[in-house]
């Protein structure tokens, strides 16, 4: 079975840059090739998706959400977090912790016991313990 890995990391913006999709994708592109398979969040397809259901979401009535629906950011997020709970392992870019969407991802991955890998060495000599079966920080490092 092949794995499935979520890629976390600073966003910035609602508008996607250039520069942004081609850090993740240079992400994807190396966690494809070693066999796993990869959920990139700036994908322009997700993007859209996202786009079209916020729009339709917005309007759903139910006794639970009372008050003002969620802004578009939180609602994303939110939507990430559906994703990442489905994911086996995420891969933090080096930019992950200066970015608050990126940060409750972390938070969430280790309340949920998802398997992290790191870009940065720093990142996963420091973090790798929190990795479920890691017996080294070596474990949880995967470099672009």
């Amino acid at each position: 079975m092949i794995m499935k890995v979520y890629i976390s990391g600073k966003i910035g913006s609602e508008v996607i840059t250039p520069e942004i999709r081609d850090k993740f994708a240079r992400a994807e592109k190396m966690l494809k090739a070693k066999g796993f398979g990869v959920f990139n969040p700036v994908n322009e397809k997700w993007q859209k998706t996202l786009r079209r259901e916020y729009e339709i979401d917005k309007y759903v009535k139910s006794p639970w959400l009372s008050g003002e629906f969620p802004d578009f950011y939180t609602y994303c997020l939110l939507r990430d977090l559906m994703i990442l709970a489905q994911a086996d392992a995420v891969y933090f870019l080096d930019d992950w912790d200066s970015s608050n969407g990126a940060g409750t991802e972390h938070s969430f991955a280790i309340a949920c016991g998802i398997k992290m890998f790191w870009q940065s060495e720093a990142d996963a000599r420091i973090y790798w313990d929190h990795n479920p079966g890691a017996t080294s920080w070596k474990d949880a490092c995967l470099s672009l």
